[in-house]
């Protein structure tokens, strides 16, 4: 019997969907970016048949496999080149590889930041095979201090958008068109690790992010950034900039290491095609929705969730309160979004006890512990998360 369970275990979905009702919108634990329908129905058919992944059906000859995405980033951003790879973190070690084994890579101590998931721009830098040699100081980095730097062993220069932290006070930060100048001055190319942000400038000109276009416009020779913190897509890490440093990194072995699949070849494209029609205000791009969220409709779906809820528990407590969600990703860190959110108050089971619970349903609830009372927040529910939610406190006994 024990060997059947646990077989019947070993069975089981090793990823299976569940409610975010964290309010956390890209959160990194529970998969990112929700994928537009589009988006899905583009990986459900290349999942379900061949596809021309790397053969050009005009020619009849072989190509590479994010061929079909340079035209729409072009299209896009109004790079001169782009290439996709598995993550942002792959573009940035592919580029310090490509371009900068060996030598010396410049780069500002208050960019020195690590991501959650232990991404340490030091260590990448690092296991690159490139010699880290830092500029400045964690608050102040003057261009002087990158001009004194530089020697003939010098091959890059990194800017990283320290989008998970802020220093505030004292601080003086040096100016990226100030830093393209001078790295032309001495024959360097400039590597900016975006990360996230925004494509245009008018996406987030309330917000304290950078924007792709905008970052390009400043000249420098490359800028890599996460598909799905930018796009609301699949994890992806994009590469824009020079067409011959773009070439010199597909021509690298490692690019091979780091190449997408076909699934992330079909729900970026699908994604990068809804954002180049400029429908978002209409399309099914599920993170702009967020990013966008209403109260008053949040407002409604407490409501209604709350009444479904006294229905199968009159015993229980349900209150609305207001509160916040955030961006998630390591994106706008001091940034929140408004949110409304619902309190349970069980009179047997105790807030964690009930979080670890609503955490073992099928789908799983993920909620948190608010005040010290469970919580759920509004703003990252999904169509049909309501009658999940509901369906999963039925389930729990009364005593």
């Amino acid at each position: 019997m024990a060997v059947a369970v646990k077989l019947s275990d070993l069975a089981q979905p090793l990823l299976k969907p569940v409610v975010n009702a964290t309010g956390i919108a890209l959160h990194t634990n529970l998969g990112r970016a929700v994928l537009g329908k589009r988006a899905q129905q583009a990986i459900a058919a290349v999942s379900a048949a061949y596809s021309n992944l790397e053969f050009d059906l005009q020619q009849g000859a072989r190509t590479r496999r994010d061929v079909t995405l340079e035209p729409l980033l072009k299209a896009l951003t109004g790079c001169e080149a782009a290439t996709v790879v598995n993550n942002n973190a792959g573009g940035v070690f592919l580029a310090l590889k490509s371009l900068a084994e060996g030598r010396e890579v410049l780069t500002s101590r208050s960019e020195l930041v690590e991501i959650g998931g232990s991404y340490r721009v030091p260590d990448v830098v690092r296991a690159s095979g490139c010699q880290l040699v830092e500029v400045g100081t964690t608050n102040r980095t003057r261009l002087k201090d990158y001009e004194r730097a530089i020697t003939d062993n010098t091959a890059l220069i990194l800017k990283t958008h320290t989008s998970n932290y802020r220093i505030v006070g004292f601080t003086e930060e040096t100016e990226l068109t100030d830093l393209v100048a001078l790295a032309r001055k001495h024959a360097l190319p400039v590597l900016v690790d975006l990360g996230s942000g925004y494509i245009a400038p008018e996406e987030g000109k309330a917000l304290s992010e950078p924007d792709v276009i905008g970052t390009l416009a400043a000249g420098p020779d490359l800028v890599t950034f996460s598909g799905d913190k930018l796009f609301g897509g699949p994890q992806a890490g994009i590469v824009l900039g020079r067409r011959d440093l773009v070439l010199k990194l597909r021509r690298n072995p490692l690019w091979r290491v780091v190449r997408i699949d076909k699934f992330t070849v079909a729900g970026l494209g699908a994604t990068l095609v809804e954002h180049l029609h400029r429908r978002v205000e209409h399309t099914e791009l599920v993170m702009r929705e967020f990013i966008a969220a209403d109260l008053g409709q949040q407002s409604r779906l407490a409501k209604r969730l709350i009444r479904k809820l006294q229905a199968v528990k009159p015993s229980w407590q349900f209150e609305i309160a207001d509160g916040a969600g955030y961006y998630g990703g390591g994106s706008l860190p001091e940034e929140h979004l408004d949110a409304k959110l619902v309190t349970f108050s069980s009179p047997v089971l105790e807030a964690n006890r009930l979080d670890e619970l609503m955490r073992q349903g099928n789908p799983p609830v993920v909620g948190c512990i608010w005040r010290g009372v469970y919580t759920l927040n509004m703003l990252t529910l999904l169509p049909g998360d309501v009658e999940r939610i509901t369906t999963r406190i039925a389930e729990l006994a009364d005593d």
